[in-house]
């Protein structure tokens, strides 16, 4: 039985080549399992993978160096995990505090995150992991702090808006990325294969001092810009962010029940019934016989396995 692995997952793959870190290999590695197919052709790649990992773990705990990297690495939590880099006092550290419940020290002085601070945005009935990192500027981007960067889900760029030189500051922070492989993007732009792709757009803080017409004129083509200050609507920074992960939220009911809405089955954008179904459980999906699909409307329709699903779709699956 052929594996059919989707585009996700040689996209995911391909990230393997710009990895520092034994860590960074096994987040990566861990992130490739989670969107296999759970079927009969894909049990030997995921053994393989599985034995990859156990690998990896052994080579960390041989390392001198590993107890310093295990300190600064942060294990993914929740649907996804978003990761804020930035210059010194860019912000970060109140945007971590505004979005999440998380209590870091903010200050108006430099340097005051000297380790990764973590924060959980509460956005409708799902859990994003934020994760506020120290500043990275020119003499001090090391690799555990860029590899953050990279294993995140989505990455945002922070800039002071109050500084004379906006422009400037956002060079430095795509140079500063790009020394750690990293090239930031909101939609596909990037062509080349040295640096790696990621996903991401980038906030302006104390933005009511500042006009974002030039920087969306010029980057518009590669970047989002969101501006922030502290009358800002932190709802719609929190949506910002959702939608960039490119999930999709869908919900099960049970035959003859009404659907359950607070707790739902999250998955990637382009996932399909029986992607869903194997989320929930293998034996569940190998024995299921067909599905009703409720979207928009209370007229439901019979779909096949190979359904896409979409953003709030509610599903009925019964099984043989």
């Amino acid at each position: 039985m052929p594996a059919n692995l989707p585009q996700i997952y040689h996209k995911i793959e391909g990230r393997l080549k710009f990895a520092g870190t034994s860590e960074e290999k096994i987040s990566i590695v861990k992130e490739m399992l989670s969107v296999m197919p759970k079927h009969k052709g894909t049990d030997g790649l995921r053994a393989e993978l599985n034995s990859k990992i156990s690998k990896l773990k052994k080579e960390v705990k041989k390392k001198p160096q590993a107890r310093r990297l295990d300190m600064n690495y942060v294990p993914k939590m929740g649907i996804a995990q978003v990761v804020l880099m930035g210059a010194p006092n860019s912000g970060k550290s109140t945007i971590l505090a505004k979005l999440t419940n998380a209590s870091p020290e903010v200050a108006s002085y430099p340097f005051t995150t000297q380790k990764p601070d973590v924060g959980m945005i509460e956005f409708e009935n799902v859990q994003i992991q934020l994760v506020d990192t120290p500043p990275l500027y020119e003499r001090f981007h090391p690799p555990w702090l860029l590899a953050l960067g990279r294993i995140s889900d989505v990455l945002v760029g922070l800039i002071d808006g109050s500084k004379t030189n906006p422009e400037k500051e956002l060079n430095s922070l795509l140079s500063r990325l790009e020394q750690g492989l990293i090239f930031l993007e909101s939609r596909d732009y990037y062509t080349g294969d040295e640096l790696m792709k990621k996903s991401g757009f980038v906030i302006i803080s104390r933005s009511e001092k500042r006009d974002l017409g030039p920087l969306r004129k010029k980057y518009g083509d590669r970047l989002n810009f969101v501006g922030f200050d502290l009358s800002s609507d932190v709802e719609a920074l929190k949506k910002n962010i959702y939608d960039f992960l490119n999930l999709i939220r869908i919900y099960t009911k049970p035959p003859g029940k009404e659907a359950d809405f607070t707790e739902p089955v999250v998955l990637r954008k382009g996932a399909t019934v029986l992607d869903a179904a194997y989320q929930i459980h293998k034996d569940f999906a190998d024995k299921m016989k067909y599905t009703k699909l409720w979207r928009g409307d209370n007229n439901p329709r019979q779909v096949g396995p190979e359904e896409v699903l979409n953003e709030r779709d509610v599903v009925e699956f019964h099984s043989r």
